[in-house]
């Protein structure tokens, strides 16, 4: 317990200095909460729709939010705003969700070398990229709409950040 409370101790200072989730920094976190929207507003109203009616209602009878804008559910039932008032806690769960597992990340591969960093930047940044191709094909999301567009900025970064991570590394070693 006392490597948990160092932990959050630790976290605490760090975010007092920043101003901003110390694992996620500024345009981590604003890319984390966009794209954890998406997922939110999915948990959000199957949620609702297992609370409400029950689970045998959304597992077995198919019963799911329809169009979320206007709280209307596949049966045509109408639940107003409570779609976003569940999809709110999720979200909140969600971006705490991510700032552990970035902490998590951070922590362990603080004391790998370089080109593991790229490596983990690499694939973050492949898979950010990977969901904003699936949202503009499968979705319809416009490139311009902001869970697309994070994803593909966000993408794009930490692909810069592990190619400039290889290039470092291959700069070093061959000025030994």
């Amino acid at each position: 317990m006392s490597g948990l409370r160092a932990g959050l101790d630790t976290w605490s200072k760090r975010q007092a200095e920043s101003k901003c989730p110390p694992n996620l920094g500024g345009g981590g976190a604003l890319v984390a909460a966009f794209v954890t929207s998406y997922f939110a507003a999915g948990m959000g109203d199957a949620l609702l729709v297992i609370l409400l009616y029950g689970p045998r209602a959304f597992f077995v009878g198919g019963l799911r939010v329809s169009d979320w804008k206007h709280g209307v559910l596949s049966n045509g039932d109408s639940v107003g705003p409570l779609t976003g008032l569940s999809t709110f806690p999720c979200w909140i769960l969600l971006i705490i969700c991510a700032e552990i597992a970035a902490g998590l990340l951070r922590s362990s591969l603080g004391r790998r070398p370089r080109w593991v960093i790229g490596i983990a930047q690499f694939l973050g940044g492949s898979m950010l990229l990977g969901f904003c191709a699936w949202l503009f094909w499968r979705d319809g999301f416009l490139l311009l709409h902001p869970i697309p567009a994070a994803s593909l900025i966000g993408g794009g970064f930490l692909i810069w950040k592990a190619l400039r991570s290889f290039a470092g590394g291959i700069t070093r070693g061959l000025a030994r």
